[in-house]
């Protein structure tokens, strides 16, 4: 089954949720992500402070891909025999408590258990104004990416494969350790931004979740998005296209952006216009159907 069937399947004839944070009227935010040892990460790559700093970003990115400001935390920690020593713990634990002071975050309880292998859950509460949902994209509206696509898949190959050099290791900080969009918040909430997600299952699968959930077609130029040039070069362009845990901002708005916000870049790659839901790339003005879609948790076959 594919993750979309799993979920569908859990909660029956009720439509699944659809964007990064469930939004609890007026104003709160909740979210949780994992980090899951073989799966998001292996003890020989990633130091305690390295995982405790990623698993506060990936969810106070999708606190920010909804509009949104975090406040509290509730930390579920599965700790295996690695994990369960006390340097470990100690490691974590003041990495974790630096990474919640650096956004003003409360830890306000959780739950720690026994496991065969390291496993690392966070459930983020947040507050907004009003929520930027991947369902309200309008016709006509752009579509903008933040940063560069490509570093995430290039680190992880470059550990994989033991890639030296000054562009290598900057990709392996950037996989090892992504950063939330946060500082963007603020300043995005300036323009008009009808509908948010962050990057985690790379730019193909991601744009067709905003189409899919705004109901309507993302016409994506592939000359436009930004690209790591390093990447391209070593991966080729699907795989740039698919990496994942980039923790960029994908987003629409009906405003002409500048094409930098707080010292990032912001790019616009397309437009949402009215169509069957989904996502057309288009390369030099012909359509382009990239080869592969990127890491799949799960195969249709299984």
């Amino acid at each position: 089954m594919k993750e979309s069937d799993i979920i569908r399947s859990l909660f029956g004839h009720v439509p699944p949720p659809e964007d990064d944070c469930y939004f609890l009227a007026p104003d709160r935010l909740v979210t949780t992500d994992s980090l899951s040892e073989g799966t998001h990460f292996l003890h020989k790559w990633s130091s305690p402070e390295v995982l405790a700093g990623k698993l506060v970003e990936v969810n106070v990115s999708d606190i920010t891909a909804s509009g949104g400001v975090p406040k509290e935390c509730f930390l579920n920690l599965g700790l295996s025999p690695t994990s369960r020593k006390k340097e470990w713990v100690l490691a974590f634990s003041k990495a974790l408590r630096n990474s919640l002071h650096q956004y003003g975050m409360k830890l306000a309880g959780g739950d720690t258990f026994s496991s065969p292998t390291t496993q690392l859950a966070l459930t983020v509460v947040g507050t907004v104004k009003k929520p930027w949902l991947r369902s309200g994209g309008k016709p006509g509206d752009y579509l903008y990416i933040t940063g560069d696509l490509g570093q995430s898949l290039l680190g992880y190959q470059s550990l994989k494969k033991k890639w030296q050099g000054r562009g290598f290791k900057e990709s392996i900080e950037k996989h090892l350790l992504p950063k939330s969009r946060h500082i963007l918040q603020k300043p995005l909430s300036k323009y008009t931004i009808h509908a948010c997600m962050d990057i985690t299952d790379g730019l193909i699968q991601d744009s067709e979740r905003l189409a899919l959930a705004s109901k309507g077609k993302l016409i994506i130029q592939i000359e436009s998005v930004p690209l790591h040039s390093l990447a391209v070069k070593k991966l080729g362009l699907d795989a740039c296209l698919g990496s994942g845990e980039e923790l960029e901002l994908l987003f629409l708005s009906p405003d002409i952006l500048p094409n930098q916000i707080a010292s990032l870049p912001v790019t616009m790659i397309g437009r949402f216009v009215k169509g069957k839901p989904g996502t057309k790339f288009l390369n030099e003005g012909k359509t382009y159907v990239p080869k592969n879609k990127g890491f799949l948790h799960f195969s249709e076959e299984e």
